[in-house]
């Protein structure tokens, strides 16, 4: 019970003592003891103004000043008689308030003082009333009563008004909460999206059902879409569908993909790109949508290929002064047996001459053959099924003297072109039957992995130092008396065409080991028909 309405309940109580003093036969005079007395219970609710309120509440107190009211009451109701009237209903509204001030332990005693003082004054007017008289056996159980049905009223409404108080607070802290989580989630949100938007790549998110989620302005720019596109079926769009189609595998497979490329047709425009892929995991554990995160591959391209242009350029001084040197010999002892022949009339000499002149012109043939290989350009491939062992089967049988095995699976079928990989393989033979000696030994061995054709050309021959591997695919680099140096090149060259690679390893002694890989399938915008080009 707090200060003002203790103060304003006791005034009240003030109230209906003077009004009990004053109605008394004795009436409230100045000077008089109902007049005293109500002048010091008036003083006493005035002090109470003076007390701090925190030491008011405890239950001493309260039981201290309601025990002082009873007291005060049961002295007004002596002074003035009121024994023998109504007038000991005051106690009710001072039980009363006992009742609803503390708990039932302090306001039942409170009842038995003001049930002990009123049986005393009744029994001090009437000495010889009998027990059983109403004003005994009516009124003072009624006084009990009160005090337990008001405690009990009491304590029953504290307990309701704590449980709402406490309810209250729970919900003022879990709205607090709720909104520290919610200010905590937009921060979030927004420290991530300026995360994604700061990002230089492209960044791509889509529900399993297909629902764009996010577009980061890359993703936006290289596109050619807008931020309205957020929210739409990715079906829409027919140029993002090939990379929708591998990130539904990558959600089917529930695994993620580290590096691959890709090419869009975005406004008719070829699009190289490089992504990786993420499935996204819902909150019940399920994977419940991917993101892709690409870079536009157009001026990496573009840089290569002018690094690969001024790559050969560079080479332009080197091979003209090549070109004059290794033509000069051939063109030499062409010249000197076409002289001879004028001047010969014998058969078996001018038989002789003219194998000269024809390997010389073979020479030269196969310089500018190579030289042309070289400086061609990167062009698209003829798209077609080659099977890479019947190709190394017939370079083998055009080498009958040179023992070469062949291993692996029967069908190796690649896409590309079979006449650029006949070179390939022609060369990497080549090499390994001019490194092996009389009784050495080839084995070529196929396989299949990782969505490729594996073409192995093992070989027991010389082997290569360290320094020569370092060479190896350096234009012009050759170990041979009359190699041109471009071989592995043109081979290099022609693996990357078909978006290839090729591994080698080579110990001095031991022999050289190459590895082939040549993809299974198109590289998506490389390889295509030439009436394709056309058309």
């Amino acid at each position: 019970m707090n200060k003002k309405i203790l103060t304003a309940l006791r005034f009240v109580l003030i109230f209906a003592t003077i009004m009990v003093l004053a109605y008394s036969r004795q009436g409230l005079n100045v000077l008089t003891p109902g007049y005293t007395l109500a002048l010091v219970y008036l003083l006493s609710n005035l002090a109470l103004f003076l007390i701090p309120e925190k030491k008011l509440q405890t239950s001493w107190a309260l039981f201290s000043i309601f025990m002082f009211d009873v007291i005060a009451i049961s002295v007004a109701i002596y002074l003035s008689q009121g024994a023998q009237t109504d007038l000991y209903l005051v106690y009710f509204l001072v039980i009363f308030m006992a009742s609803v001030g503390q708990n039932m332990n302090r306001s039942i005693p409170i009842a038995i003082v003001a049930c002990s003082i009123y049986g005393w004054i009744i029994y001090r007017t009437n000495p010889g009333i009998s027990l059983l008289d109403s004003r005994i056996l009516i009124r003072i159980p009624f006084l009990f009563m009160i005090a337990l049905f008001s405690s009990y009223w009491s304590q029953s409404t504290r307990r309701e008004l704590k449980k709402k108080e406490e309810l209250e607070r729970f919900n003022r802290e879990l709205e607090k909460e709720v909104a520290r989580v919610v200010a905590e989630e937009i921060e979030l949100r927004q420290y991530s999206e300026k995360i994604i938007n700061c990002v230089s790549s492209g960044v791509i998110a889509i529900r399993e059902d297909g629902i764009i989620t996010t577009l980061n302005p890359e993703a936006l720019r290289v596109f050619g879409l807008s931020s309205e596109s957020i929210g739409y079926d990715v079906g829409q769009y027919e140029f993002l569908l090939p990379l929708w189609d591998k990130m539904k595998h990558a959600l089917e497979s529930q695994s993620s993909v580290a590096r691959d490329e890709i090419t869009l047709k975005i406004k008719n425009r070829e699009v190289p790109m490089g992504f990786s892929l993420s499935p996204i995991s819902g909150a019940a554990g399920r994977f419940s949508g991917c993101v892709a995160i690409f870079k536009d591959l157009s001026d990496i391209r573009a840089l290569e290929h002018q690094l690969k242009h001024a790559e050969q350029l560079s080479y332009l001084g080197k091979m003209a002064s090549w070109i004059a040197h290794e033509i000069r010999n051939p063109l030499t002892a062409i010249d000197g047996f076409a002289q001879l022949l004028e001047t010969t009339v014998d058969r078996d000499k001018i038989t002789k001459y003219s194998i000269e002149i024809h390997k010389g012109s073979q020479r030269i043939s196969h310089i500018i053959e190579d030289i042309l290989a070289f400086a061609r350009t990167e062009r698209k491939i003829k798209s077609m099924e080659v099977d890479l062992r019947k190709i190394v089967e017939s370079i083998v049988e055009s080498m009958p003297n040179t023992n070469i095995k062949i291993s692996g699976i029967s069908n190796p079928v690649c896409k590309g072109e079979s006449e650029s990989l006949r070179r390939v393989f022609v060369n990497l033979i080549g090499n390994s039957a001019e490194a092996i000696a009389a009784d050495g030994e080839i084995s070529v061995d196929f396989q299949e992995a990782y969505g490729h054709v594996i073409t192995e050309v093992r070989d027991n021959g010389i082997g290569m130092s360290e320094d020569d591997m370092k060479k190896i695919f350096t234009p012009f680099f050759t170990t041979k008396q009359r190699g041109t140096g471009l071989g592995m090149s043109i081979v290099t060259k022609i693996i990357d065409e078909h978006g290839g690679r090729i591994e080698i390893e080579s110990r001095r002694g031991v022999g050289t080991t190459c590895r082939v890989f040549i993809p299974k399938k198109d590289r998506e915008g490389a390889a295509v028909s030439k009436s394709e080009e056309e058309s």
